[in-house]
């Protein structure tokens, strides 16, 4: 298969369903391009590829005739209108799209419209436009073949308000066209034929009266002005700014105009009319059936296709192609040409790939959610905006997936109920498959299986007792995570989906490293392989299964230093897996890096391949369009083309989202405003900023860690650590309700106490430093009364110097009780070093600690950041 060009990307829906944007193709012109060399039909056919269609009589009335054929006996209304002068007939349309436009003389009714009407049975007729446009003898005429009428004003114009009387009050949009020159208004009849949208006519340089009344009565939602202010001035869209808000659609001229109209279509389309765009009558009547099947209308020149259509046509993509009229309306050239470029059309399927990643359970829409300075996400939005992206494509060629992380250091409204209402909201959503992440293992293996497969918390059981939680609609896909009893996946690797009859391989994966990520008591059942052996060994199974398009959800992530659609210097682990993955496998959605990236790096065998993450907290939505050829079922790798979007808040939140907001945030409010202490000052450095230096946060949790686990009912601890990588928030001053200690310490970690000796917490202390890790440098929080010196100068091992523990040096033989979250003891983040230690005394969950430690001490001020010289 010859690569298609790369395909323009579509914009956001705005205009009902569809996005009818302004911008684009309007800001060009654009020239008619060099037709391409055109197979013979005969070889199109015989490799199973059909040729382009065309509908055409030996005149316009015929041709007219010949597409309300097309109907079927599905018609109510026919339209009669003038072959001649046909302004009236642009406005001709009913609000269910099943009625079809035939052209008369002015006083005599052709041959051919006779056999049409005799053939539709219609259960109305409608004459269109005075007797200056068809005449009395004309409409007694037509009672031969059903039940007629004449709609009618003094004009055009009072004529398309009439015609705009057929359809109730209040729709969502209205299109307003010129009636003087209304080329452009041609494919936006088909546009407004879908949406149920009537269509007025006005002067370019003054609204008249009748279509300013006919705005009145109808109200619309909303306006969608054809053309530039050559067509229809700025003082006109000023004047009817004032009945609804107006959006303008127009390029430089008809052929860019129905281009942009064009665009609002779904790719892989199924027909795309092509009619003349300068003897319009033959489009007239084509715009209403392309209106009927629900497909664009492009316009093309007697002998050349402009730039602007095939750029058009290029980005739908489409698997049929009809010319409207005979060749005095569009040559053999225009239709060799298209020959010649509709067997990649026609071999492209297009699927389009809305991914995310590292989602943490952000439900609600916050105003700390931001990107660029424009604030983003919430999970109703996120909901409208993929919902608002899938319209560009057909519905079963769209597919939701992510990168892990979904679930594990969420905010207080999912944690609070172990995520079980994120899992609701991702399945509202659509979302249809998931890699885990390291996050997913937060509460361990067993809690990660009751996510996907449904039942009460062991502890706090059914929150919804009348509905108990029954799992995710969704998989979650772990091919690296091996079950030690049986050497199974813990869960399914991978997951085929099938789309319009090709396959679609998904493997998901976490990364290696997630034991240290997690506390490894919770993980201990399972190990973690490479990601590299288990991706191109699964790709492998995928193929011999018949699988050639294979994606790689994968919760590792790199960082580059430029846009969020951009690949500025891209580094980290994800960059040395990319390169050692099968060049099998077509593309990556990668994650936990919580950055935002879009590259299109080399595989192996030299070929591009696309390496993209989505920032976090559902701030970002990649939208791919994964190019796969139809005849090998494989990606065509050139064609692919994805770009990062903002979450924005713009559009209409989704209701279902809202939904489940409702039904969870009560439960919530119980307890979430409940006051628990007070911070005399702001207390900061969490999670979300510089995780590799000594912060107050961290050291104010390290003192309510070391506060629980003092005394002989505590543990006796002497010395308390806290990695700045577990405070997920900081403090403002005044109250701390139950939600900001929720939102500092959200993991269900237990506080353990255990003996090292003085090296041992040295050894601890030196792995704040380690080149291998993701992030190389991790710091803890420490406890008052402790204190060390680190000097970035040395060698690794050797930063540590002159620990003290009140005033006096620790010394390195003699053993120190030590208390911390279970996840250090147990060796997360790399620090090794602690499982070292011995007579291990468990303690209380870490929030019902923190908790406790805020009402007993409050208020509590900032511990600052100098017990540690030099971090």
């Amino acid at each position: 298969m010859k690569p298609t060009t790369r395909r323009m990307r579509r914009s956001t829906a705005a205009l009902a369903t569809l996005a009818l944007a302004g911008g684009g193709l309007a800001a060009q012109t654009l020239s008619s391009t060099a037709l391409p060399a055109s197979p013979a039909p005969e070889s199109l056919a015989a490799q199973g590829v059909p040729t382009v269609d065309r509908i055409a009589g030996p005149d316009r009335y015929a041709t007219a005739a010949a597409l309300a054929m097309e109907y079927g006996f599905d018609v109510e209304t026919v339209f009669v209108a003038a072959g001649e002068d046909f302004p009236d007939a642009l406005a001709a349309r009913t609000p269910d799209g099943a009625s079809a436009t035939l052209l008369t003389q002015k006083d005599h009714l052709p041959a051919v419209t006779r056999a049409a009407l005799e053939h539709l049975q219609a259960d109305r007729i409608v004459v269109v436009g005075g007797t200056e446009s068809v005449s009395d003898a004309v409409l007694a005429a037509l009672g031969a073949y059903g039940e007629v009428s004449r709609i009618a004003g003094d004009n055009r114009y009072a004529t398309a308000a009439k015609l705009a009387q057929e359809f109730p009050a209040n729709p969502e949009v209205l299109f307003l066209a010129t009636g003087e020159d209304f080329p452009d208004a041609l494919a936006a009849g088909a546009v407004a034929t879908m949406l149920d949208a009537p269509i007025l006519l006005t002067r370019g340089d003054h609204l008249p009266g009748a279509t300013a009344r006919a705005l009145i009565t109808l109200d619309p939602d909303r306006i969608v002005v054809l053309g530039q202010d050559g067509a229809i001035s700025d003082e006109v869209v000023d004047i009817v700014d004032n009945v609804a808000p107006v959006e303008r659609v127009g390029g430089a001229n008809r052929y860019e105009t129905a281009a942009l109209l064009a665009d609002q279509y779904p790719v892989d389309v199924p027909n795309v009319f092509v009619a003349t765009g300068t003897e319009f009558p033959d489009a007239l009547t084509a715009s209403a059936l392309a209106g009927y099947q629900e497909v664009p209308i492009l316009l093309a020149k007697q002998t050349s296709i402009p730039s602007a259509t095939w750029s058009a046509l290029d980005e739908l993509s489409p698997q049929l192609v009809t010319l409207v009229g005979g060749e005095s309306a569009l040559g053999q050239p225009v239709e060799d040409a298209l020959n010649a470029s509709f067997p990649d059309w026609y071999d492209s399927l297009h699927v389009q790939l809305l991914s995310f990643n590292d989602f943490h359970g952000r439900l609600e829409a916050e105003s700390g959610l931001a990107i660029d300075g424009q604030v983003v996400g919430g999970v109703e939005y996120l909901a409208a905006n993929l919902d608002a992206r899938r319209q560009t494509y057909l519905a079963d060629q769209s597919l939701t997936v992510a990168a892990g992380d979904l679930i594990g250091g969420s905010t207080f409204l999912s944690g609070l109920f172990h995520d079980e209402p994120t899992v609701e909201a991702l399945e509202g959503l659509g979302l249809d498959v998931s890699s885990v992440g390291n996050h997913e293992f937060d509460e361990g293996t067993d809690e990660l299986l009751r996510m996907q497969n449904g039942g009460c918390h062991p502890v706090d059981g059914c929150y919804f007792p009348e509905a108990p939680y029954d799992g995710a609609d969704f998989p979650w896909l772990a091919a690296n995570v091996i079950k030690k009893s049986d050497g199974q996946p813990l869960l399914p690797g991978t997951e085929v989906r099938e789309i319009a009859g090709q396959q679609v391989g998904f493997i998901g994966m976490t990364l290696e490293e997630t034991p240290t990520l997690v506390s490894p008591g919770g993980v201990s059942t399972v190990e973690f392989r490479d990601e590299v052996e288990t991706a191109n060994a699964a790709a492998a199974a995928l193929q011999s299964q018949g699988v050639e398009s294979i994606v790689v959800l994968l919760h590792e992530g790199g960082f580059q230093a430029g846009t969020y659609d951009g690949c500025e210097g891209i580094s980290g682990p994800v960059v040395e897996i990319h390169d050692g993955l099968d060049p099998a496998i077509d593309m990556v959605v990668s994650g936990h890096t919580h950055q935002a990236y879009v590259c299109q790096l080399a595989d192996p065998a030299g070929e591009p391949r696309m390496l993209t993450s989505a920032a976090s907290y559902g701030r970002l939505i990649t939208d791919t369009d994964l190019v796969i050829s139809r005849s090998t079922g494989d990606v065509v790798r050139s064609a692919v083309d994805s770009e990062n979007v903002l979450v924005s808040r713009d559009l209409a939140p989704d209701p279902t989202m809202t939904e489940v907001l409702n039904k969870w945030s009560p439960l919530a409010d119980q307890l979430a405003l409940q006051v628990v202490g007070e911070a005399s000052e702001p207390i900061t450095g969490d999670a979300n900023g510089d995780r590799g230096i000594e912060t107050p946060m961290a050291n104010l949790v390290a003192d309510s860690i070391l506060w629980g686990t003092q005394g002989e009912d505590g543990g006796n601890a002497q010395i308390s650590f806290m990695n700045v990588g577990g405070v997920r928030a900081s403090l403002d001053a005044g109250d701390i309700t139950y939600e900001e200690a929720y939102a500092v310490a959200p993991f269900g970690n237990l506080l353990v106490t255990v003996t090292l000796t003085g090296e041992q917490i040295k050894a601890a202390l030196e792995q704040q430093y380690i080149p291998e890790r993701g992030r190389p440098t991790l710091a803890l929080g420490v406890s008052e009364g402790f204190s060390y010196t680190w000097d970035d100068s040395q060698p690794q091992g050797s930063r540590v110097s002159t620990m003290e523990l009140n005033g006096v040096p620790l010394a390195m033989a003699t053993g120190y009780r030590v208390s911390m979250y279970n996840f250090l003891q147990e060796g997360g983040d790399m620090f090794t070093a602690f499982t070292a230690g011995t007579d291990l005394t468990g303690g209380p969950e870490d929030l019902a600690n923190l908790v406790n430690y805020f009402q007993t001490v409050s208020p509590v001020s900032s511990p600052g950041s100098d017990r540690v010289d030099g971090l």
